[in-house]
């Protein structure tokens, strides 16, 4: 992500990545890219680990309904589902949601940068996303996402997204935003003395209409 950034303090990811360089996902997920997206063990191994971490920050009971964003071919779903959520995958990219309709979710192909207009009249017990954030290139985009999941969520409930901040005071400034659209809660870094094993997630609860 691009920002007018203040003096920056703390970490800063210093390898360049493919979010920095394109202009969207869909620039770099071809459908070869997706192929092989969806049959590393090694990505699904990661991404469930991270799922189930989701999982437990969210805290909300069996059969509560979850919109999973930038879900890819829904190997973060499957761990929701497994563990009794109701899951509607929201992707950018066609054949990730052909992956991921193909087990069975419900499916919505957008921008979650829309989310007003995508669900114009649904709400959702919990918001979630793994690994997408990170691809919104400045922050009007973060502040048309924060306030989408908002709108998209009811009252009193959480979200929780994993994303790769390029630094520490950008992970600041993504906080920032989402409290400026309404929500309470911070930023949780596990492995924070690690940067190759360094996994961040945003704690957040939209506490009021």
């Amino acid at each position: 992500m691009k920002y007018k950034l203040k003096s920056s303090k703390g970490w800063v990811v210093k390898n360049q990545r493919p979010e920095e360089f394109l202009l969207g996902p869909k620039f770099y997920y071809s459908d070869e890219e997706v192929e092989r997206y969806s049959r590393s063990s090694g990505m699904k191994k990661a991404q469930e680990k991270i799922a189930f971490r989701v999982l437990k920050l969210l805290s909300i009971p069996e059969g509560s309904t979850l919109l999973d964003l930038g879900s890819g071919p829904g190997i973060t779903a499957e761990v929701y589902r497994s563990e009794g959520f109701k899951v509607t995958c929201l992707d950018v990219i066609p054949k990730m949601l052909e992956k991921a309709e193909a087990k069975g979710f419900a499916c919505v192909l957008g921008d979650m940068r829309n989310l007003k207009e995508l669900f114009p009249k649904r709400k959702f017990d919990g918001v979630v996303s793994v690994s997408a954030l990170q691809w919104l290139k400045n922050s009007e985009d973060v502040k048309q996402l924060a306030e989408g999941i908002f709108f998209v969520l009811k009252k009193n409930s959480p979200c929780i997204i994993q994303f790769y901040p390029k630094s520490e005071q950008e992970l600041k400034d993504v906080l920032g935003i989402f409290k400026q659209a309404g929500f309470s809660g911070n930023s949780v870094t596990d492995n924070p003395g690690n940067p190759r094993k360094r996994t961040i997630f945003l704690v957040l609860k939209k506490t009021s209409n």
